[in-house]
């Protein structure tokens, strides 16, 4: 597994992920829009109008996420690492972390790799961490066999 490969199927999820979000957002549009067009009985307009509202500002909550989390990977160097920090993609014993941003877990042909943050409670643990250092994560010792 490459940490280019890691970086490039994140692209392509999070690109995925804003289509999704800017097709909500315009159906959403297309629903005030028409609610905004009928002639009704005050309040019960008025909800409908500020529930699609609400919807909107939280669609618009997730697209910003989505650009920042983009955004974070611009940043991150190809260089690999002897320490491990924002950027790192860590083989441990027990499974591969990718140090930058929170998306979860990310299935690929090369295997799963969890992409988190620097700021969770295993990225905290790992980062400043090098080959063959262990940590100790709820019960568990982790070994670190290669840093990306």
């Amino acid at each position: 597994m490459q940490k280019k490969q890691v970086i490039q199927e994140l692209y392509n999820r999070l690109n995925a992920r804003l289509t999704q979000l800017k097709e909500t957002r315009d159906g959403l549009i297309e629903s005030r829009e028409s609610e905004g067009g009928k002639s009704s009985a005050g309040d019960k307009y008025e909800t409908g109008v500020e529930m699609i509202q609400q919807e909107m500002e939280r669609n618009q909550t997730q697209i910003d996420q989505v650009e920042r989390q983009k955004e974070a990977l611009n940043r991150v160097s190809l260089t690999p690492n002897t320490l491990i920090s924002e950027g790192s993609l860590v083989l441990t014993d027990k499974a591969s972390y990718f140090i930058g941003i929170p998306f979860g877990e990310l299935k690929m042909e090369t295997g799963q790799v969890y992409c988190i943050s620097s700021a969770s409670p295993i990225g905290e643990l790992l980062t400043g961490k090098q080959e063959n250092d262990q940590v100790q994560f709820r019960d568990q010792k982790i070994t670190i066999k290669s840093i990306f």
